[in-house]
């Protein structure tokens, strides 16, 4: 068998040459480019391993100083007159197992590298969610300011003290519920015929008119505004923009480095096309919702109601299509009823619904 190998000697130019290795009458024979041929017993060589990852297999012998063969073929260590000497036997296999040690160890390095990005994917939601909530709520406060001057800007605002009373009536509860107090909930009520509300990073909340206007109760409200509310608690806003940035950030995340991502939030969430939500993060804030109105003692049917009529609105009427977060469907209402509702008594609103509707339209009718 002829290995291709390397000759290291004084006696050549540049202390090197090329040439092919082979055993010939129990003599490691170096025939280099010259076709001169070097050689060393077998029986007495000396095998060791080296250069980068130990990729070479170097051949020394006593009577021949100066003189080193070597090859990054691994099938010499086969040959009959090695693996039937037991010391150099010992040797090729002591090679041998370095190798698979080396092997293994890469295999294993790699194996948990692609384990850590697939775990990575499997709980990115759960991850993100630990993300975002390292950013201050008072980050996401920075970013309503922008974002609602925009929501608002051209729509006439309710500032009534006695309309924004009764409206508080409705908000104060649920806000007392929330477990959470760094959170600083506002709440406006604009001229906007729409059936929609939404709420900003940090806490701010629009109400449109159309909204109150087509629900039956106080309940129905504060069905809505339990959802929206949910929606800052859970910090929808700032999970979709760490997803959305990608998965850099989310190693970012992990590794603590929050100043740079939070930077990164303030400037991509100061606009208004962040406020769309996925379809999963709709149904958390259904279902934290729900549970937000049981614990501030607030029939939780009014959400139920209100999403039955936003369903039968939804086909002639006109939603504001850039931050529609409430496009009811079958499958949400039927996952709304059938949560298990607690024997809770309920509180009364203590405000006169109808009047507070009609003090809403008669106030943007004067405008």
């Amino acid at each position: 068998m002829t290995f291709e190998a390397i000759a290291l000697s004084e006696k050549y130019p540049k202390g090197r040459i090329s040439g092919t290795l082979q055993v010939i009458n129990h003599t490691l024979c170096f025939i280099d480019t010259n076709e001169t041929v070097s050689g060393m017993p077998v029986s007495e060589v000396k095998i060791t391993q080296g250069g980068a990852g130990n990729r070479y297999i170097y051949f020394t012998h006593d009577q021949y100083p100066g003189l080193t063969f070597y090859t990054d073929d691994k099938a010499i260590l086969n040959i009959d007159e090695i693996r039937q000497n037991p010391s150099l036997k010992a040797h090729a296999t002591k090679i041998k197992n370095n190798r698979r040690g080396l092997y293994a160890f890469i295999f294993i390095f790699f194996g948990l590298i692609i384990s850590a990005f697939v775990a990575l994917f499997v709980f990115r939601g759960r991850i993100v969610e630990h993300i975002a909530s390292l950013v201050s709520p008072k980050t996401e406060q920075e970013m309503a300011e922008s974002l609602k001057a925009s929501a608002i800007a051209g729509k006439s605002i309710v500032k009534d003290s006695s309309i924004n009373a009764r409206l508080t009536k409705i908000t104060t509860p649920l806000v007392d519920a929330v477990e959470n107090k760094d959170f600083k909930f506002t709440f406006t009520i604009i001229k906007d015929e729409t059936l929609n509300a939404f709420a900003l990073p940090g806490g701010t909340v629009i109400i449109h008119s159309g909204l109150i206007e087509k629900a039956k109760s106080p309940e129905e409200v504060a069905g809505v505004l339990a959802h929206e509310i949910s929606h800052v608690t859970r910090r929808h806003h700032v999970r979709s923009i760490i997803g959305n940035l990608g998965i850099w950030v989310v190693l970012r995340g992990l590794i603590g480095d929050m100043t740079g991502i939070s930077a990164e939030i303030a400037t991509v969430g100061a606009t208004l096309g962040t406020l769309k939500y996925s379809r999963g993060f709709e149904t958390e804030s259904d279902d934290s919702g729900f549970e937000l109105l049981e614990r501030a003692k607030v029939n939780p049917q009014g959400m139920i109601d209100f999403f039955s009529t936003l369903q039968k609105e939804h086909g002639k009427m006109e939603i504001a299509e850039f931050m529609s977060t409430h496009p009811a469907t079958d499958n949400r209402i039927e996952n709304l009823k059938s949560k298990k509702q607690s024997n809770t008594t309920f509180i009364d609103m203590g405000i006169d619904f109808k009047q507070f509707q009609k003090d809403i339209e008669t106030y943007f009718n004067n405008k």
